[in-house]
C-alpha cells in the first residue's frame, strides 16, 4: 500500500505542476506575450505595460501557489503582521530572505496576495524578485517572469550588474507601481552533491576569517554592489527568516545534517496525501546607512550580522523542535497565522479553466487544450523522473528544473571525465 500511495501522489505532483504549466502558458500566450510585443514595439509606452501588467499577474497569481499550497494543506504563520502591511503598502520595499528552500518565491506570492493579513485588511502588491538570469529561460514560468513579471535577472553580481538593477528599480519607481522585490543574498541553494558541500565549506572558511562562528543553518551572504540595490527602495527594507516544518522536525535544519530536506514544488504538492509543511516568517525591519553614510561601505559586517541572527533563529528552531516543545505556547505565542481559504482558492482553479474550456470552445481548439495538457504532463513527468534518476533529489523550484539541472551537471561531469582521461 505504502509504494501505491507514493506512486499515486507522484503522479498527482506532475498532474499539478503539469496544471501550471498549462495555466501560466495560456496566460502567457492570451495576454502576456501580445502585451510584450506593443511594449517593444513602442506602441505601449513603459509606464502603460506595467500598469497593465499588474492585474494580468493578480489573476494568474492564485492559480499558481492555490494547489501546492492551499490546496495541499501548507499553513503560514508571521511574527510581525503589521511590518508585512507596512511593505505591502509601500511604492517600493525589498525583503531580503535565507534561501533554504525551493519555493520561498510561491510563499512570497501567497502573503503579496492576500488581502488579509491576522484579521486585518491590507492592499495586494505586485510581486518581485531578484534572481539568477538563467531562471528566464526556464520554459514556461521563466518566460513569464521575463516577459510579464519583470523581474531583476543577474548575469554575474550585483557589482556588475549594478546599472540593470538600477534601472529596473527606476522604472517601477517612476510608472508609481507598487511592488514588493524579493531578494536572496545567500544567491544559490545546495544540495549533497560534492560541489554543494565544497560551496558550504568556503562559507564556514569565510566566516572563520571574518572572526564569526561558522554559520550552519545559512550560506554567507552576497553583499558586494548591494547597495545599487538598497539606495532606490522607497519603503522599508526587511530581513526575513523562513523556517519550514513537516512533522514537528525543521526541514531546512543544519546544511550538513543527513536530515536536511530542501522544500520544492514537489514537497509541497506531496501534502495533500503525506503531511503538509508549515511555513514560519520571521521579519525584522534593518536599519541601514543612507548612500551618502560613511558606514555604507562596510556591508558586509551589516549584511554578515544579520545572517548571524538568521542562523541562531533556525538554530533556536531546531533546538525547540528537536526538545519536543513544537507547540509551546510561549514559542508559538510570536506568530500570527495568515489564513486561507480553501474553497475560495478551488474555484480560482476552477474559474481559470473554466476561461481556458470556452475559448477552447469558442475557437474550435478544445483538442488542442487537452492535447497541450496531454504532452505537458508526459514532459514533467519524464523530466522529473529523469532528473530524480541522475540526482537522487528532487529540484523543482520551477517546472523542469530537477531534470534539466540534473542533465547539465550529469553532462558536465562527463566532460570532467574526459579531460582526466
Amino acid at each position: 500500500m505504502t509504494n501505491i500511495k507514493s506512486i499515486a501522489l507522484t503522479a498527482y505532483c506532475h498532474f499539478s505542476v503539469a496544471l501550471l504549466c498549462l495555466n501560466v502558458l495560456f496566460d502567457l500566450g492570451l495576454i502576456g506575450i501580445p502585451l510584450f510585443l506593443l511594449y517593444k514595439a513602442n506602441i505601449l509606452p513603459q509606464d502603460k505595460f506595467l500598469e497593465y501588467t499588474t492585474p494580468l499577474i493578480e489573476w494568474t497569481t492564485p492559480i499558481v501557489f492555490a494547489v501546492p499550497m492551499v490546496i495541499s494543506g501548507t499553513k503560514v504563520y508571521c511574527n510581525d503582521i503589521d511590518l508585512l502591511i507596512e511593505a505591502k503598502a509601500s511604492n517600493s520595499s525589498l525583503l531580503l530572505a535565507n534561501h533554504g528552500s525551493r519555493i520561498d518565491w510561491m510563499v512570497g506570492m501567497l502573503v503579496g496576495f492576500a488581502k488579509e493579513l491576522g484579521g486585518k485588511a491590507c492592499q495586494r502588491v505586485r510581486i518581485g524578485f531578484v534572481c539568477e538570469a538563467l531562471i528566464q529561460f526556464m520554459p514556461i514560468i521563466g518566460w513569464y517572469r521575463k516577459v510579464v513579471a519583470n523581474d531583476i535577472f543577474v548575469w554575474r553580481s550585483f557589482k556588475q550588474d549594478a546599472s540593470t538593477i538600477r534601472t529596473n528599480i527606476q522604472q517601477f519607481n517612476a510608472a508609481r507601481e507598487r511592488r514588493m522585490l524579493f531578494l536572496s543574498p545567500e544567491g544559490v541553494v545546495v544540495d549533497f552533491g560534492t560541489a554543494d558541500l565544497e560551496y558550504i565549506d568556503a562559507c564556514r572558511t569565510f566566516c572563520i576569517q571574518n572572526k564569526y562562528e561558522p554559520f550552519d543553518y545559512v550560506l554567507t551572504p552576497r553583499y558586494k554592489g548591494s547597495m545599487c540595490l538598497l539606495e532606490h527602495v522607497e519603503g522599508p527594507i526587511i530581513s526575513v527568516c523562513i523556517a519550514y516544518i513537516r512533522d514537528g522536525k525543521l526541514l531546512n535544519c543544519s546544511l550538513l545534517s543527513p536530515d536536511r530536506v530542501v522544500p520544492d514544488i514537489y514537497t509541497l504538492n506531496r501534502g495533500i496525501g503525506d503531511s503538509p509543511v508549515d511555513v514560519y516568517i520571521h521579519l525584522k525591519r534593518m536599519q541601514l546607512p543612507s548612500p551618502n553614510d560613511d558606514q555604507c561601505c562596510d556591508l558586509r559586517a551589516i549584511f554578515m550580522e544579520n545572517y548571524k541572527e538568521k542562523d541562531d533563529i533556525l538554530r533556536k528552531w531546531d533546538n525547540h523542535l528537536l526538545g519536543g516543545a513544537v507547540n509551546s505556547k510561549s514559542w508559538m505565542s510570536q506568530f500570527t497565522a495568515i489564513k486561507t481559504n480553501r474553497l475560495e482558492y478551488m474555484l480560482y482553479q476552477a474559474g481559470h479553466t473554466l476561461v481556458m474550456v470556452v475559448m477552447g470552445v469558442l475557437f474550435d481548439r478544445l483538442d488542442t487544450l487537452a492535447w497541450v495538457f496531454g504532452m505537458l504532463f508526459l514532459i514533467v513527468s519524464c523530466c522529473h523522473t529523469i532528473g530524480w534518476a541522475l540526482n537522487s533529489t528532487s529540484m523543482e523550484s520551477v517546472p523542469f528544473e530537477t531534470g534539466i539541472k540534473a542533465v547539465s551537471s550529469w553532462l558536465l561531469e562527463q566532460q570532467k571525465q574526459k579531460k582526466k582521461a
